[in-house]
């Protein structure tokens, strides 16, 4: 074996020697979980701050919105809300503003505001989301629908070109609109 050609192996193989194998295996699962666990967070953080971007809103709002904008798929549970919103606010990202209000407990709702910094990260993220997005919808358009009809399903192939080509009118008088 020549070990240029498998770095990771000769890796996995010198660390679970150093630490045992099933304390590597276990470090090894230990760090996929931290990653997807970021990339959780970072999802919500980029979905909180296109949200936000409508208008200011209390926890409970942003969850609902998650859940419409997912097709009732996604319901995050405050417990993963409400610590990210205060993360959001260390960053400088959000600001909150307490509402005085009647009826609401204790008299008072926590609204939840985009900074000039959210606003600015905001910007980052959709210039990176767009062009994926852009890129799968392409690929969809020019493949994907051309293979299901291929397999076998025409149908479905020929409902989602319908609801693509509706969405895709919906959103061109969008963006023309302003």
């Amino acid at each position: 074996m020549r070990l240029y050609q498998r770095p990771t192996i000769v890796r996995n193989i010198f660390f679970s020697d150093i630490f045992g194998y099933e304390r590597w295996e276990s470090m090894q699962r230990e760090a996929a979980e931290v990653m997807g666990s970021t990339r959780y967070r970072d999802t919500l953080i980029w979905l909180m701050l296109l949200i936000l971007s409508q208008k200011p809103m209390h926890g409970y709002e942003i969850i609902k919105k998650i859940n419409e904008l997912t097709a009732n798929q996604w319901k995050p549970a405050a417990g993963s809300i409400y610590p990210l919103l205060s993360y959001m606010k260390d960053l400088g990202l959000i600001d909150v503003v307490v509402v005085e209000e009647e009826g609401v407990r204790g008299g008072r709702k926590i609204v939840y505001a985009l900074t000039d910094k959210g606003w600015r990260q905001l910007n980052e993220i959709l210039t990176r989301k767009v062009q994926i997005y852009a890129n799968f919808l392409d690929l969809i358009a020019s493949s994907s629908l051309k293979a299901l009809e291929e397999h076998g399903f025409a149908d479905s192939a020929k409902a989602l070109r319908s609801k693509l080509l509706e969405w895709a009118t919906q959103f061109q008088k969008r963006l023309a609109e302003g």
